[in-house]
């Protein structure tokens, strides 16, 4: 089996922390569109617009000062956007200047507060011939966080005759943080941003992205109305972590796409790496249900290109976009080497929006991806090209998981242990590497090739691993005989492709074992959890909660087991799947007892992805440590 044919992309599995091998067939089109220099270091954010009636492509690039705030002395940077203009289909491109010139964005009740407007989208109104902008509004970046208190951010809309303006704006915004701060319909999330907004058959709707802040999670809220100008519903919020079913961690929305009779909502990880994407899609005429959205495409999405302007990985929000010419046509951001963002286009195949090999990258930590399936005696053989360093893992069994349950997460230490792989560099140095379940290193191999070696070939047989690079033997000898997943990584500010992974032998059911910060994450709880040394736990670092707090693991596979010390302190904790109680595990103990296996489910029903959660029988402590889960070769 080659596990680089695009018919086994399913068969990698695909983690916002940790990572996701890319098939896609994004190419980038024409130049960079936008290179950020001082004093607005990061454009991180952008739109790009089609529009109807001369078919221009028009680019709506956010400027922002370096880390989102004004440097000290200098109050006068406010963000704002400016618009970059094609006739060639973005080949090329003409900056028009500012968007909002000599644009008054304050409100009544607001007059005297200065404001932002960095993020902005168009949509075209066939019906009265106008094209309408919804952007963000807010108070100026400030240099004191405690200086925030009091002010205000939100989302409005303006109408121009034109995609470059002048722009009108409608006197009232339709979203204002300051009121909807402690609406009881949208829980935890208490900031809107990075609005859209679309016109329908009777009425208009707008999406918001929500941000939960310290308990680091992201949703997507909607509003409607019988007309731009209102009365606007109360906010629903239609896709969060809260959703009962599978629902990866760290997924920020930005602006929603509409095609036909469909709204996409495309979502990127905030994790370190920022390399991994999801897609929602739901009807539009009923977008405002929760129910109404399903998930169509986990990962496999966009892929890191080994050049200076994508050194950060997509950065901001996510990609964005329309469609011509039976090409999706896709705005994204980066940053370079200098931390500085630039804004690109790049555009996919409709009809073959994937290919056969594909990309891996690490950019502020490491990426790490294993096969859905277990091996015995195998035979690899892979060709592959590399910037950086990337490691080839032939035998797999870490703890997968991020090393904290926050944004800008990296992969734990732990998901390196029980292992043992090759690691190459593009200098043309390698080390064969052992690694035992507490992650401790062994180098039993090292040297140095001509160039970055373009094959790798590994042979494993009853016990014995011979390895060769571009031939050359660099290492035989023995390794566990179990069958065991195979994994690729790319280490940081790595970029690896693969046009061959090919694997001889029989796949098997395989097991992967996941940390327990990855639970936390999943849970949107950062601020509710403190780590416990009360118990041993298999992961070295575990969590006791108790009340309300619950912990959730996204899982891929048919079945699952519960591991969790015992002590006297601790209750029942109940089991739940898919938003289904399957029943309690009894954690008491008299005496303490180190973690061990508490509770397991087997042939789980459907598809492989499942949400496993956990939390305590009415309010009772309970203990969060690591799951492991199987399943049958995908």
């Amino acid at each position: 089996m080659d596990y680089a044919k695009l018919e086994k992309r399913e068969a990698w599995l695909r983690h916002p922390v940790l990572g996701d091998p890319s098939f896609d067939a994004f190419e980038k089109v024409g130049e960079t569109v936008h290179v950020s220099q001082a004093p607005y270091e990061w454009a991180v954010n952008g739109s790009i617009f089609r529009d109807p009636k001369t078919g221009f492509w028009y680019y709506y690039a956010g400027l922002y000062p370096y880390g989102y705030v004004s440097p000290p002395g200098k109050p006068e940077l406010l963000s704002h956007f400016i618009i970059y203009r094609s006739r060639d289909k973005g080949e090329s491109w003409e900056c028009l200047g500012r968007g909002f010139e000599d644009f008054d964005c304050r409100f009544e009740g607001l007059e005297d507060t200065e404001m932002n407007s960095p993020d902005v989208v168009m949509t075209y109104e066939e019906e009265t011939d106008r094209y309408w902008l919804t952007y963000d509004w807010g108070a100026r970046h400030i240099d004191r966080e405690e200086d925030w208190l009091g002010t205000d951010s939100g989302a409005a809309l303006a109408w121009a005759e034109c995609p470059e303006g002048p722009f009108h704006k409608l006197e009232r915004p339709f979203w204002s943080n300051a009121i909807w701060k402690d609406n009881r319909h949208l829980g935890r999330f208490n900031r809107g941003y990075a609005s859209s907004v679309f016109k329908r058959k009777n009425d208009w709707i707008a999406f918001v992205l929500q941000d939960s802040g310290d308990y680091f999670g992201w949703g997507l809220a909607c509003r409607t109305a019988p007309s731009p100008r209102g009365e606007w519903s109360v906010p629903r919020l239609i896709l969060s972590g809260d959703r009962p079913g599978y629902f990866p961690a760290l997924m920020e929305f930005c602006f929603c796409v509409v095609e036909g009779d469909k709204v996409y909502a495309p979502a990127t990880s905030v994790a370190g790496n920022r390399n991994y994407q999801i897609v929602f899609a739901a009807d539009l005429e009923r977008a405002e249900h929760p129910s109404a959205w399903k998930m169509i495409q986990e990962g496999s999405l966009w892929h890191a290109r080994p050049i200076p302007e994508e050194r950060g990985g997509i950065w901001g929000q996510t990609l964005q976009g329309f469609v011509e010419d039976g090409r999706a046509i896709a705005m994204y951001a980066s940053k370079d080497d200098r931390d500085y963002g630039t804004l690109s286009v790049a555009a996919l195949p409709l009809d073959k929006p994937f290919h056969d090999g594909f990309t891996i990258s690490g950019h502020v930590g490491k990426s790490v991806s294993p096969i859905l399936a277990a091996y015995g005696n195998y035979r690899l053989q892979a060709e592959m090209t590399f910037t950086g360093t990337a490691e080839i893992f032939l035998r797999y069994g870490g703890i997968l998981g991020p090393n904290q349950h926050t944004s800008v997460s990296v992969v734990a230490e732990e998901a390196f242990s029980s292992s043992l792989s090759v690691e190459l560099e593009e200098e043309g140095g390698y080390r064969v590497l052992a690694r035992d379940h507490r992650g401790e290193l062994k180098e039993l191999a090292g040297g140095r090739l001509p160039g970055a070696p373009k094959t790798l070939e590994a042979l494993f047989h009853r016990g014995k691993l011979s390895v060769r690079a571009e031939g050359e033997l660099i290492w035989e000898g023995e390794a566990p005989e179990r069958a065991m997943p195979l994994a690729v990584c790319a280490h940081e500010f790595s970029v690896l492709s693969c046009s061959r992974f090919e694997v001889e032998g029989i796949p098997g059911r395989y097991t992967l074992r996941y940390n327990a910060e990855d639970a936390l994450l999943a849970a949107m709880q950062h601020i509710s959890w403190q780590p416990s040394k009360e118990a041993r736990f298999l992961c070295g670092r575990g969590y006791i909660g108790t009340g309300e707090q619950c912990a959730k693991w996204n899982i891929r596979g048919e079945g699952f087991r519960i591991f969790a010390p015992k002590t006297p302190e601790l209750g029942y904790m109940e089991v739940w799947v898919d938003g289904f109680l399957y029943g309690t595990a009894d954690l008491h103990a008299e005496e303490p007892e180190p973690s061990g296996k508490v509770y397991e489910v087997q042939g789980l029903p459907g598809e492989s992805r499942h949400l496993v959660m956990l939390k305590g029988y009415e309010g009772q402590r309970f203990a969060v440590d690591m799951i492991e889960v199987d399943g049958d070769p995908v």
